[in-house]
């Protein structure tokens, strides 16, 4: 179970995000330069190579902050049909030094 779970988050790995402190995306709104430090995060977002798993990712947990170019608020009005996120990964587990395909149990 731990390989499939690294398996399927390996793209935080790639995140342009990893390499800055993570207040830099989640604060609090209230705060003097939010809207400043808002459009910095955005401005990293947008050059993101895996903006839309880190997207896919906040909508499925709504986790506050700014994730995939958009804040929570943002991503509140995003239509219904469109959060709705099926996980297409095929499940794997490492084995004897490579990654297989888990086979589903047969009934």
């Amino acid at each position: 179970m731990e390989t499939l779970v690294l398996v399927l988050t390996e793209w935080v790995k790639r995140a342009k995000c990893r390499d800055y402190p993570v207040s830099m995306f989640v604060f609090d709104n209230q705060e003097r330069d939010s809207v400043r430090r808002i459009r910095e995060a955005k401005a990293i977002c947008e050059e993101c190579p895996v903006r839309s798993e880190c997207l896919d990712e906040a909508i499925r947990t709504g986790s506050a902050g700014i994730w995939g170019g958009l804040t929570r608020k943002e991503r509140g009005k995003i239509p219904r049909v469109e959060k709705i996120i099926a996980i297409t990964a095929t499940p794997m587990v490492y084995r004897e030094g490579k990654y297989r395909q888990i086979e589903e149990p047969r009934p």
